[in-house]
Order: structure tokens, then C-alpha cells, then sequence
């Protein structure tokens, strides 16, 4: 019995050594089809930029937290006011589990006499459910109180960049004080 248990442990343990947290962690990259009810496709352009995250000096721990995602969010076709809306380019950062990215439009709300006025978008996402929530709020402006919106949206990959990407582009020193350049 102590035997079969011993086996067990190690087993156990050479699986987890084995298992590479970099690989559970992956850091979106790529093409992806953004959809929400009621509105165009569009194309998010996901470019990551990360730097090695100090833990306890021995290795560089290559983990998303310390990464930021470059999205550009672009869309095909005739110029209109929702296609003119889903064009538009951020810095998104892991907050509470969920990349978190804010952008300020110069003209997201559309008011009754046609005019734009401007407002605060947040989208935020789920890289592993590929799934996320749009926020649009907007002062009292043309005549309309102030509001806010929420959307459900879903991500799916579409493509690999067309560049290749250095998520880490920092080279550290080895060991010490992890001096990166």
C-alpha cells in the first residue's frame, strides 16, 4: 500500500512538473469576428505587448497580467452611423479575471435630430468563454437624459496576425535583479 501510494506522488508530481503554466496562460493574439444582437460584424485586430513579471527572481514568469492588448476594431462596407461606430482602436488590460478596455467616441450616441454626441465605451471580455459585455453611457445631451446601454458580445477567432508577434519583446538578465532592456 505505502508503495502504490508512493508511485502515486510521484506520478502526481512529474505531471506537474510537466505542466506549463505559459501554456494555460496564453495571451489573445490574432483576428477575432466581434458579434452583438443588432449590429455589423466587425473585425478586432488583437496585438499583444507584455513584459516578464518578477516573481521570486529564479525565472521570469511569463503570465497575461503583466501583458496589455493592442485591439483595433474595424468594419467593412457603405459608411453609416453603426458600421462609423464599431471603428475604433484601445488598450485593454486584465481587470478581476476580464481584459477591461475604455475608449472615449466623439460621436457613439445618434440623437432624434441626427446629430452624434459624444460618449464612454468599456467593453469587457472572457478569453476563455470569448464572450463580453459593452457599456455606452452618455451625458444629457440634444435633449435626452443621461443613459447608459449594455450589449452582449461574442468573440471568435478568425485568424493568425498577419505580422509575427514578440509578446515579450523585453530581454532580462538572468538572474539578479531581473535588469530588462
Amino acid at each position: 500500500m505505502a508503495r502504490l501510494l508512493g508511485i502515486a506522488i510521484v506520478m502526481a508530481g512529474a505531471a506537474l512538473a510537466t505542466a506549463s503554466p505559459s501554456a494555460a496562460d496564453q495571451v489573445m493574439e490574432g483576428n477575432y469576428m466581434f458579434r452583438a444582437p443588432g449590429l455589423p460584424e466587425a473585425t478586432w485586430t488583437i496585438y499583444p505587448i507584455c513584459v516578464p513579471t518578477v516573481g521570486d527572481l529564479r525565472e521570469p514568469l511569463e503570465l497575461p497580467v503583466a501583458c496589455t492588448l493592442k485591439v483595433v476594431s474595424a468594419t467593412k462596407g457603405r459608411y453609416t452611423f453603426e458600421l462609423d461606430n464599431l471603428n475604433w482602436g484601445g488598450d485593454a488590460r486584465l481587470t478581476g479575471g476580464k481584459w477591461t478596455l475604455t475608449t472615449n467616441k466623439t460621436d457613439g450616441f445618434k440623437c432624434p435630430d441626427g446629430s452624434t454626441a459624444p460618449t464612454v465605451d468599456t467593453y469587457k471580455f472572457d478569453d476563455v468563454t470569448m464572450t463580453g459585455e459593452h457599456t455606452s453611457l452618455h451625458n444629457a445631451q440634444c435633449g435626452v437624459p443621461p443613459g447608459m446601454t449594455k450589449t452582449p458580445f461574442t468573440l471568435e477567432f478568425a485568424s493568425p496576425l498577419p505580422i509575427p508577434v514578440d509578446r515579450y519583446p523585453l530581454v532580462c538578465e538572468p538572474a539578479g535583479l531581473r535588469l530588462c532592456r
